[in-house]
């Protein structure tokens, strides 16, 4: 999960300078930081590095998910696919779209509104998945659609160990922290060769 001292460490990888990447991060507040990522930063360039701080997950789930892609090695990306989404039907969505992109979706928690999992920090005492509440201590705001690059990059590192196949982010389509709980998180992934 991009929190501001991994951002502020992977500025100067994308050309930013120390005065520059300073006032990106000004006091801290990671809504703050990444509205103004966005108006300093090229798409590409906040996309990538975002996605460079994706949750790795523990040893033992990478383990897992190697696991499954051995066990699904040798079968069709559709199958592949379809045995992926019967392991957790109830929170993960991945849809071939026209062979060679991937629409996810991911859902959690058991309620109507749509829950985030990503626990960093936005200012002290509230976390980026509070951000998905309807009343939270991060001041009842929405997060920019962009953060979620890292989440996304999270999951399609996990999903190229399942699936055998190089992946790249295409975009993200929605998220629970962008949309105050109306929208589960969305992603667009291409298959690349």
């Amino acid at each position: 999960m991009a929190r501001i001292y991994g951002i502020l460490k992977r500025l100067p990888l994308y050309g930013v300078g120390e005065t520059q990447a300073k006032e990106i991060i000004g006091t801290g507040d990671l809504v703050q930081v990444i509205e103004r990522m966005e108006r300093a930063l090229a798409p590409d360039v906040m996309a990538q590095l975002l996605d460079s701080q994706g949750c790795i997950g523990s040893v033992a789930y990478r383990r897992e998910c190697a696991r499954v892609g051995k066990e699904l090695a040798g079968l069709s990306l559709r199958e592949k696919l379809r045995r992926i989404n019967a392991m957790s039907p109830d929170s993960e969505s991945i849809v071939l779209e026209d062979g060679k992109t991937l629409s996810v979706t991911m859902r959690f928690g058991d309620t109507d509104r749509c829950k985030c999992v990503c626990s960093a920090s936005v200012k002290k005492g509230a976390r980026v998945s509070d951000l998905a509440e309807g009343t939270n201590p991060a001041g009842n705001r929405r997060m920019p659609l962009s953060y979620c690059y890292c989440c996304a990059g999270g999951f399609r590192r996990h999903l190229q160990l399942k699936l055998g196949v190089s992946l790249h982010t295409e975009g993200i389509v929605s998220s629970p922290i962008s949309s105050g709980g109306e929208k589960p998180c969305a992603f667009v992934f291409s298959v690349r060769e």
